[in-house]
């Protein structure tokens, strides 16, 4: 399996947050934890990985496309966002940071930082009636948005892999990069 970076690990990840591919590619080749996520042909994968001489984790979100791992984002935590998470599973990680430094999304009528495997009804079909990111101080940011929209008997449902959107200035001035 190929591994392939998207635009946006190089834009944010690699040139903003200081991340390099040599930690990426140890973080996914010897992983501390690794959790996967496989729903209607999607699978999200993603790693921890406590960082070499340092008290920092790395967590890499991936999703597999074909015969490719495609890195999407990856992220530095603190020692501390570790402890406060009291675990070094990849998923609830991300959680930690997107409560952290996450802006509103809502989905429907769920409005939160971090959603994770969830079916939510929402009032239309269309993607960006059905999703909202609140950021009314247009505070520059970095998402995840793994959500397709589905409907039945009963109206639309959005359907939501991973939803989570970080306020980028804020989560690096946090970092000291």
């Amino acid at each position: 399996m190929a591994t392939v970076y998207t635009e946006l690990f190089q834009k944010e990840c690699e040139n903003r947050f200081g991340i390099t591919r040599d930690a990426v590619r140890d973080a996914i080749a010897q992983p501390d934890k690794e959790q996967r996520l496989s729903s209607q042909g999607l699978t999200l994968i993603l790693y921890s990985k406590k960082a070499p001489g340092s008290d920092d984790y790395f967590v890499v979100n991936s999703h597999v496309q074909g015969q490719d791992l495609i890195v999407d984002l990856a992220f530095r935590l603190k020692k501390e966002l570790v402890e406060e998470a009291k675990t070094d599973l990849p998923f609830p990680l991300m959680q930690a940071l997107a409560l952290r430094f996450g802006l509103p999304v809502k989905v429907g009528e769920r409005e939160t930082k971090f959603i994770y495997n969830e079916v939510l009804p929402v009032a239309s079909k269309d993607i960006k009636q059905a999703m909202r990111i609140s950021n009314p101080e247009d505070r520059p940011l970095i998402s995840a948005i793994w959500m397709r929209m589905l409907q039945n008997d009963l109206g639309f449902l959005a359907q939501c892999a991973l939803v989570f959107c970080i306020d980028s200035k804020a989560y690096n001035e946090w970092l000291g990069v």
